[in-house]
């Protein structure tokens, strides 16, 4: 008897653990697949953000405060994303975070928007997301994007979804219902949305049960969040619930998240089995051997289940890696485009000088010289190639006080030893020599590129000025603007507004890579680039950099 006790027990532990560790799974795949749920339509509103911060007409009549032209613009917009992807809040916010146009409600303006998602997009300059709670007790998850323009902050974008539809799609998916609530402190004292199945301390935001238990009313009130509660019956059924956290994105713990599983199969089951292994037991002991390898069968099923429900969610886990690896391999595809024209000049320069060092080969003097202009434009090439592999760290350039004058001279000697026209080229430098605290490989790459681009629209004798400035901006920063001028065309108001946009050229062989090089190196210097007509005729660009006081030391 003893013997057969102790089966019937190790029976009984087998079964419990199994079910537990089962109902805990569900609970966790809920909990893991709402996060991802939350996560997939956070991407997919900055998705939707990412066309609209790069429409020129939508940026010019929202710089030109035209609400009446850009609500026309974008309503249609609006529309269709209400319609396919359930979003409900458009913003449009100035630098300050004050209320230009809501797309939702366009009588209503002017107000300064304050939640966390917003005031962490503008402390961070980053992208930001977040579930926070409205003003009517509404959840809405809201995606937040700095919108620059020429680099320029100019204000955010906001796009928001409410939430109560993640509930249905977790039920569906994983037969678990959810309920969402929201504790009424952190709602207005007259809140309308209260309903008859609220409590004293919470109101229900979302719910996928046709009827709430009691005994789930009891567990939200004493307020268990994070516990894992037992089976309680409910007419004819059995319920497991849960009760999780609900946080928003400034961190407050704001209500729960409750996960509902119909256990009553599952109870139904388990006592069977336990009057089975009773039975078997008091039967005969003989069969205790046959009941214990029954049971490590079921432990089998439940884990071949659990295996199941884990491939379910690493499934759509990688498709939302898929999504972002999709983008990585675009963004990498645009880094190749720009080594390859990065690295292309200087190599020019190096084989048109090895081949005047082929024919000037009886002068030792000659050949050195080219020698080290080689040298120099591989060592360039080869810092600038260094600097791309580690991706990751692009912005971090290596600032090392420079003497500008010697850096410009070098270059337009480089630059006319790489090309086949031969444009006169004038320089206009400061003296005594000017020493700053920049980075000599990217300013030279820079220049490089507005040479190149000087000498290809301009007459083939004709003359291209290098300045080098001194000039405030318009913050009053001291600084120095690095100045091209050329005698091509010009530049039309149509062109002058794309001018430095990746891969916008309008030469037949040009990758529209090289004034977006130019305003990229201006930004890691903290300046700016810039492009417009000459009075007399052509176009000058700047490159403007601020000015960084060097000392004796060499230190900034």
């Amino acid at each position: 008897m003893v013997a057969v006790g102790a089966l019937f027990l190790i029976a009984y532990q087998y079964e419990e653990k199994a079910r537990q560790h089962d109902l805990a799974t569900s609970v966790r795949a809920a909990e893991r697949l709402f996060k991802l749920q939350i996560d997939n339509d956070a991407a997919r509103l900055h998705a939707a953000l990412c066309p609209i911060s790069r429409d020129d007409t939508v940026a010019n009549e929202f710089q030109s405060k035209d609400r009446g032209a850009l609500l026309a613009q974008v309503d249609p917009l609006f529309k269709r994303l209400r319609e396919r992807h359930r979003v409900t809040h458009f913003y449009f916010l100035d630098a300050n975070r004050r209320v230009v146009l809501r797309v939702h409600e366009p009588g209503i303006q002017g107000d300064i928007i304050d939640r966390a998602t917003t005031l962490q997009a503008a402390q961070t300059g980053r992208e930001a997301q977040g579930i926070e709670l409205g003003p009517l007790g509404t959840l809405t998850l809201r995606a937040v994007k700095p919108w620059r323009r020429n680099g320029k902050l100019i204000g955010y974008l906001e796009l928001g979804e409410e939430i109560g539809h993640v509930g249905e799609e977790i039920h569906h998916a994983l037969g678990v219902d959810l309920m969402v609530t929201v504790n009424r402190r952190f709602l207005p004292p007259d809140d309308s949305t209260a309903s008859p199945s609220d409590g004293d301390d919470y109101v229900i935001y979302s719910n996928t049960l046709d009827e709430i238990p009691p005994g789930i009313v009891g567990q939200l009130g004493n307020g268990q969040a994070g516990a894992l509660g037992n089976a309680s019956k409910y007419g004819e059924k059995s319920l497991y619930t849960a009760v999780l956290p609900l946080s928003d994105a400034a961190g407050r713990e704001i209500g729960n998240i409750v996960v509902v599983r119909d256990v009553t199969r599952l109870q139904a089951g388990f006592r069977e089995s336990l009057t089975a292994a009773a039975l078997l037991s008091l039967l005969a002991g003989a069969l205790v051997f046959g009941l214990f390898y029954a049971i490590l069968d079921r432990v089998e099923r439940d884990y071949r289940r659990q295996r199941q429900m884990e491939t379910q969610f690493a499934r759509l886990s990688t498709e939302h890696q898929r999504i972002v690896q999709i983008e990585k391999l675009s963004e990498v595809g645009r880094t190749i485009s720009e080594i390859a024209h990065q690295i292309n000049n200087p190599l020019v320069g190096v084989v048109n000088m090895a081949q005047l060092a082929e024919r000037e080969a009886d002068d030792p003097v000659r050949v050195r010289e080219l020698l080290a202009d080689i040298r120099q434009a591989g060592t360039d090439s080869h810092a600038f190639l260094q600097r791309m592999l580690t991706f990751t760290k692009v912005s971090r350039f290596e600032r090392a006080p420079t003497e500008v004058t010697a850096l410009i001279a070098e270059t337009i000697t480089l630059f006319q030893q790489s090309t086949d026209r031969q444009p006169v080229i004038q320089s206009e430098l400061p003296s005594p020599p000017l020493v700053l605290d920049i980075d000599p490989v990217l300013i030279r790459h820079a220049l490089f590129n507005l040479l190149s681009n000087a000498t290809q629209v301009g007459p083939e004798d004709g003359t291209i000025r290098v300045l080098l400035v001194p000039k405030s901006d318009d913050e009053h920063r001291r600084g120095w603007s690095l100045e091209v001028h050329d005698q091509g065309p010009g530049l039309p108001d149509e062109i002058r507004e794309k001018l430095f946009t990746p891969f916008f050229t309008t030469q037949p062989n040009g990758t529209g890579l090289g004034l977006a090089v130019v305003q990229h190196v201006a930004m890691l210097h903290d300046g700016r680039a810039s492009g417009s007509n000459r009075p007399g005729g052509g176009a000058v660009f700047a490159l403007w950099i601020p000015e960084h006081t060097v000392n004796a030391d060499g230190a900034t």
